[in-house]
């Protein structure tokens, strides 16, 4: 089997070779190729899921009540998230397919537009820095006109409008050298911005006493140094070097439809995820804080679990958008089946360990006995439906890829709302706060057929393009 992935021969000893220099999106095997990319995808993954766990870690030793309010914060968080996947999503199909069609120049230009609109994008945090409009805009999400909810809210999310620009710089950055074959770069920067975040989160905190301002503040400290770093890496790439600083050109606009054209789907799809978590939290705050922080802690988990097929899905987009330029599709078929087997193999493994052992990573946030219980009954549901999250992350790359990103957008609004909420008020009135939790692999079961069906209709398409 591993030889008809393509990885037949692979040494783990030679990683470090493999890793040296970028890869060739369009020749050799495919399962190594897509191997040699994955492993640092999935470590950047993880480590920007670790990222936001140890913020969580040390949010959570100050008590239930300032985790479950940076918990309500995720919404308008995730919709920032949301503008940058988009413009990332659609800068890496356009980038990646002008570079397999051999066009270097259409493909810098692609690049300098997708880090213009990113900007612009960007600059919908700055409302969180008003503390009025933070409160009735969070009133709405969960937190009821609880003062001390919305002072520690405040205090946590007035930091998002100041280090927006430097994240907007890594994401789009990171897509571009992702486009060259070098996954190794993002790694090292997320990297960067995890160990600074993690050295000055309990100085911040404790030492200082900014409580959850204080891991605001650390993780700004963070994005700050890695796109100091990755403005370094930029200087050193011949075929397109991004500067932090763009001047303000017509030219930057040429691109904005193409790239919005792919990435306002992913826009959607992701911040359909903002509008099912709000609507979930608002259901969850009937049984109170408990079951709040119980859903936060569960998701930071459950998040280095589901990130293993993030990032094989970040490496599997620029392949498939390379090869898609290059009308290739016995190879783009070759890297689905190879990326769905890879983000399994790891998945089964590690999933298996945080189903049987919740509690040993949940202990890392000092849950109460009753928080401890319903994260532990969201973790083990959610990780029954392991599978079609690998086809959801898998189809999902060839989405974009390849043009077709509103496939994305219907699957991931399937999932994330129309699905999501109402299995969540269902069964939440059904079983309670037991229970309610089933409504994670109910909402995957429905939307994998719609995610098969697209797949299928999709393919239809691009082989009748090809011929």
């Amino acid at each position: 089997m591993i030889k008809n992935f393509g990885l037949a021969g692979f040494k783990f000893a030679s990683l470090k070779r493999c890793f040296s220099k970028p890869t060739d999106l369009g020749e050799g095997p495919v399962g190594m190729t897509l191997l040699q990319m994955s492993i640092p995808a999935i470590s950047m993954m993880l480590l920007n899921t670790l990222f936001f766990m140890v913020d969580t870690i040390f949010i959570s030793w100050l008590g239930e009540t300032p985790t479950a309010s940076v918990s309500l914060t995720f919404p308008i968080n995730i919709t920032l998230f949301a503008f940058l996947e988009g413009v990332s999503g659609g800068t890496t199909a356009l980038v990646g397919q002008n570079l397999g069609r051999g066009k270097p120049r259409a493909a810098r230009k692609a690049a300098f537009s997708g880090l213009a609109l990113g900007y612009i994008l960007s600059a919908c945090a700055i409302p969180m820095l008003f503390p009025g409009v933070s409160a009735a805009i969070f009133n709405r999400l969960g937190a009821l006109g609880n003062a001390e909810t919305l002072k520690l809210i405040y205090a946590y999310n007035m930091w998002l409008p100041l280090m927006a620009p430097f994240i907007t710089y890594t994401f789009v950055c990171n897509s571009i050298f992702r486009c060259q074959g070098d996954t190794v770069t993002p790694m090292v920067c997320m990297a960067i911005a995890n160990l600074i975040n993690g050295v000055l989160d309990p100085i911040f905190i404790f030492t200082f006493g900014w409580g959850v301002g204080g891991a605001a503040a650390a993780t700004f400290v963070g994005r700050v140094f890695a796109a100091a770093y990755i403005r370094r890496k930029m200087k050193r790439n011949p075929d397109i070097s991004l500067p932090f600083l763009l001047p303000p050109r017509r030219a930057f606009v040429s691109h904005w439809k193409p790239i919005s054209a792919i990435g306002f789907p992913v826009t959607l799809a992701t911040g359909s995820i903002a509008l099912g978590f709000g609507a979930v939290n608002r259901v969850l705050a009937a049984f109170g804080h408990h079951a709040v922080a119980a859903w936060m802690l569960a998701i930071r988990v459950e998040d280095f679990y589901f990130t293993i097929a993030m990032g094989v899905g970040s490496a599997l987009t620029p392949f498939l958008a390379f090869n898609y330029g290059r009308r290739d599709l016995p190879r783009m078929l070759k890297g689905i089946k190879a990326a769905a087997w890879i983000a399994g193999s790891f998945m089964t493994v590690i999933g298996a360990i945080i189903f049987i052992y919740p509690h040993l990573f949940l202990g890392l946030f000092h849950p109460s006995a009753r928080v401890m219980d319903l994260a532990s009954r969201s973790i083990r549901v959610s990780l029954l439906v392991y599978p079609i999250v690998v086809m959801h992350f898998t189809l999902g790359s060839a989405f974009v890829a390849t043009g077709y990103s509103l496939f994305a957008t219907a699957t991931q609004l399937t999932r994330s709302v129309f699905a999501r909420i109402p299995a969540a008020y269902f069964f939440a009135w059904w079983l309670g706060e037991r229970g309610i939790w089933w409504f994670q692999p109910f909402s995957y079961l429905l939307s994998s057929v719609v995610t098969w069906s697209c797949f299928v209709y999709m393919m239809k398409k691009i082989r009748k393009d090809f011929t």
